[in-house]
């Protein structure tokens, strides 16, 4: 009979528990905020989009051709250790015509980014001998970004506790504690300032640097949550 009463107890314990333990938690004077801080900075980098393109009836010969003048470049920009070089974008597709292949295109693209713009401009100038030019665009290095984020971050949380504390006072509440928070950075789209089509540097009779302003792009850093009034 005592073995029976125990556990009867103890099933009741349980149950009472499981009963406690499905009821939804009640939260009180809990308010979501957020807070945002913003700069605008300069744009110390300079992104550059070349390509070397052939076209005929021998897509072998293309191809040599092709990886010939990228190898011409890839030597000189060996030069200028200050310029990061990637190959892109390496294709060789068919032209049609009526459905039938009438020729091969062979393209390949060269990306060249560097904070020394003078130093950009004066090779953008050599490589046009060979390659054609498809795009400029401007961005924020990743220590400039890096640096003028975490200035950004201090300056969203104090307004974000600067807000809270606000809250607070107003609602006659002697101080509060953060439940959450989310910190989140974010940059305005690339610019691009100069772009310039196949046919136009065709009929180019000589390479002119282009001229170019850097802009500025917009940093943000966003920060949001909860927090509970005591």
């Amino acid at each position: 009979m005592k073995i029976f009463n125990s556990y009867l107890f103890v099933v009741t314990l349980l149950l009472s528990y499981n009963a406690h333990a499905h009821e939804p938690v009640k939260i009180y004077n809990q308010i979501s905020l957020d807070a945002t801080a913003s700069v605008e900075v300069e744009n110390d980098t300079m992104v550059v989009s070349l390509y070397a393109q052939e076209e005929g009836s021998k897509a072998k010969a293309l191809s040599n051709k092709v990886n010939e003048k990228i190898n011409w470049a890839l030597k000189y920009l060996a030069q200028h250790k200050e310029i990061k070089v990637e190959t892109e974008n390496y294709s060789t597709v068919p032209v049609y015509n009526n459905k039938q292949i009438i020729a091969w295109r062979v393209k390949q693209t060269l990306k060249l980014e560097s904070t020394n713009m003078p130093l950009m401009s004066e090779v953008l100038g050599e490589l046009q001998e060979q390659l054609n030019l498809s795009g400029i665009s401007f961005d924020v290095s990743r220590e400039k970004r890096e640096q003028e984020t975490q200035y950004l971050i201090d300056q969203a949380i104090t307004a974000y506790n600067k807000r809270a504390t606000q809250i607070a006072n107003k609602l006659q509440h002697d101080n509060y504690k953060i439940v959450n928070m989310h910190v989140t950075s974010s940059t305005s789209p690339i610019q691009h300032r100069y772009r310039k089509s196949t046919a136009m540097m065709a009929e180019a009779s000589s390479v002119v640097q282009p001229a170019m302003a850097a802009g500025d792009r917009t940093l943000s850093v966003r920060v949001n949550g909860t927090i509970e009034l005591e």
